[in-house]
């Protein structure tokens, strides 16, 4: 078991690396969201399907859940975005999405709400829940 967590992290470093020192220039695909208006026109009036990670600085899954949505989303090849929204700054925007625990995560596309999950979820599941955005 120690060793499939070994090579999983190798894996990530590696594939974070070249992501990170790539030659061309791409966009970037993840983003804090800042203000409700931000919301409204990058995540709802994108042209881009998105996940919307809600969560908070304090909270210990989201800060397990990001890293994976952040190489889930860089492995779409800029088709999906990520909005990174803290719950603390801008409580009332996650309260007009339902989200009553931390980490829930929001798939929208074109502008509405196509899944959601609370919570971690295995890899498997996430890639599905990406790839249903891509659709």
């Amino acid at each position: 078991m120690q060793c499939s967590r070994v090579s999983r992290l190798t894996w990530l470093v590696r594939s974070r690396t070249r992501a990170e020192f790539s030659t061309h220039a791409a966009k970037r695909a993840t983003y804090s969201v800042q203000s409700e208006d931000e919301f409204k026109t990058k995540v709802l009036g994108g042209e881009k399907p998105v996940v919307v990670d809600f969560s908070a600085t304090w909270c210990g899954p989201c800060k397990m859940l990001t890293p994976r949505l952040e190489s889930a989303v860089a492995g779409t090849e800029d088709a999906v975005d990520l909005a990174i929204v803290d719950i603390d700054d801008l409580g009332e925007l996650a309260m007009e999405h339902d989200v009553s625990a931390v980490p829930t995560v929001l798939g929208i596309k074109n502008g509405e709400v196509v899944d959601r999950f609370v919570g971690l979820i295995d890899d498997d599941k996430l890639a599905a829940f990406i790839n249903k955005l891509k659709e």
